[in-house]
């Protein structure tokens, strides 16, 4: 009976995180690729700020792309086992206050998403990412936000604070700005798609095999 129960708490737990239709959801799952952090989700577009990749986005505002740290202004996102060795975007590049980067043309006229994976490093509390769909405002998230219960407080080189950042589940968009009232928002490795994730459905059918199994299990153990 104990098993029986064990296994009807998990689906119960499982059927109430997806229970909120059309709520946005955040994990920190990742690949690693070297020493970087990627998305771990397959059909995603990918803008990784290096000179040899292939930039379809639009960036406009107050950024810098570099591949080096600056004491009191920017500092890489850091890795596996140390920090960035790649380009990365920073915002600002020359202000301290109010600077934000707007990025459109993510795919096309008609293209829009409801994911965006981010590598964001050293999160401070002022950072903020905004999604917007043909310039209407749709949601946003601080640094505290995205990162909680982890303390986005700008340390440059725990992971708590470094994070592979999964948005999922968000309303339609097809631009998002970036802004930081101080000196920086960091990030490598953006990627945007249409990424599905489990339905309450699919999770009841689960929840249904795993009481199934554990009664033939008990059946069986008799």
């Amino acid at each position: 009976m104990k098993k029986i129960t064990v296994t009807i708490a998990t689906f119960l737990v499982l059927l109430g995180l997806s229970g909120v239709a059309n709520a946005y959801s955040i994990n920190y799952i990742s690949n690693s690729n070297g020493n970087e952090f990627i998305s771990p989700y397959t059909g995603v577009t990918t803008e990784t700020f290096d000179p040899s990749g292939t930039k379809n986005w639009t960036w406009t505002g107050d950024y810098s792309i570099q591949n080096y740290s600056q004491t009191g202004v920017a500092a890489a996102p850091y890795g596996v086992s140390v920090p960035d060795a790649s380009y990365f975007v920073a915002v600002p590049a020359d202000l301290s206050l109010g600077s934000q980067v707007t990025v459109t043309n993510l795919g096309g006229v008609n293209a829009t998403y409801n994911y965006l994976g981010i590598w964001w490093g050293s999160v401070d509390a002022y950072n903020t990412i905004s999604f917007y769909e043909n310039d209407v405002y749709q949601v946003s998230f601080t640094g505290v936000q995205a990162t909680s219960p982890s303390a986005a407080n700008g340390n440059q080189t725990v992971h708590s604070s470094n994070l592979y950042i999964n948005f999922l589940d968000l309303p339609n968009f097809n631009s998002f700005v970036m802004s930081s009232s101080q000196y920086a928002f960091e990030a490598d490795n953006i990627s945007v798609g249409n990424v599905s994730v489990p339905e309450p459905a699919t999770m009841l059918l689960l929840g249904l095999g795993l009481v199934g199994l554990a009664g033939a299990r008990r059946k069986f153990k008799n």
